[in-house]
């Protein structure tokens, strides 16, 4: 499978879809009975916030269910020039004030017009997509040009996605390895590293690294972080193509500070 020109201007947000659906399919695969948790999230502004309603009674009380069993609400954060912060999941970071940013809504919309994209005919990945949607907390995208224009860029993103026990989801890599497995079954032509772990902002997150060719005999690559928060896998997507923008995309991670 190949990856036109064109469409990769908008691998942030194949991604976006790729990772969420990966673990759709691990929840849909579970049990014939299990209900997946649903998360409602807002279509307003940044500063809004997001309600979390766990609608499967029938997991055993565990570690999972005390960390994630209240009523505290899901905040989708707040974007502003140059800066995100959440104090749900406790996080923080700084990118360019000159990049284009979209908050939860605009990557809402953004992540609907490629899930057509990454499905195509298939209605099994259609149904996982839609399954994904209902429990992923599109958070921050800033990219360092408009993701309608006719350049690639390095871009930060952050997403967040209710996991369960039951879907074998333990730590943040469980969850990557979970993404890698719906890439390769998708046949993307992507190279993988091994797996690592690194401290960012504090806090040990699980590492994924992909680089993909988009054509024009450039390679990009796509840093993978996870950690589990509060019942979901948390997650930053990197984007950069060369030394030059991954400097830039190191100064945005040496910015994130985790409570």
């Amino acid at each position: 499978m190949t990856i036109p020109k064109k469409a990769s201007l908008f691998a942030m947000l194949i991604m976006i879809m790729l990772v969420a659906a990966a673990c759709g399919d691990k929840a849909d695969n579970t049990t014939a009975t299990e209900e997946p948790a649903a998360t409602e999230t807002t279509t307003g502004t940044d500063s809004e916030t997001a309600n979390t309603e766990e609608t499967d009674n029938t997991e055993p009380a565990s570690e999972e269910s005390k960390e994630t069993g209240n009523s505290q609400d899901v905040e989708l954060g707040t974007t502003e020039k140059g800066s995100y912060t959440n104090d749900y999941f406790g996080v923080s970071l700084k990118f360019p004030e000159a990049w284009e940013f979209q908050d939860a809504a605009g990557m809402n919309e953004l992540t609907s017009a490629s899930s057509e994209a990454i499905a195509g005919d298939d209605e099994t990945k259609k149904k996982q997509i839609e399954l994904s949607q209902t429990k992923t907390l599109n958070l921050l995208m800033a990219s360092k040009y408009p993701l309608d224009g006719g350049q690639v860029g390095p871009s930060a993103m952050a997403i967040a996605e209710k996991v369960s026990l039951l879907q074998g989801i333990r730590t943040g890599k469980d969850y990557l390895e979970a993404t890698k497995k719906f890439m390769v079954d998708s046949q993307f032509p992507y190279d993988y590293k091994e797996m690592t772990t690194e401290t960012i902002g504090g806090k040990e997150m699980d590492l994924m690294q992909i680089t993909m060719d988009p054509g024009d005999g450039s390679t990009v690559t796509q840093d993978y972080y996870s950690t589990i928060i509060e019942g979901y896998a948390f997650n930053f997507i990197f984007t950069y193509m060369d030394d030059k923008t991954k400097a830039e995309i190191d100064t945005i991670k040496k910015s994130v500070q985790f409570k």
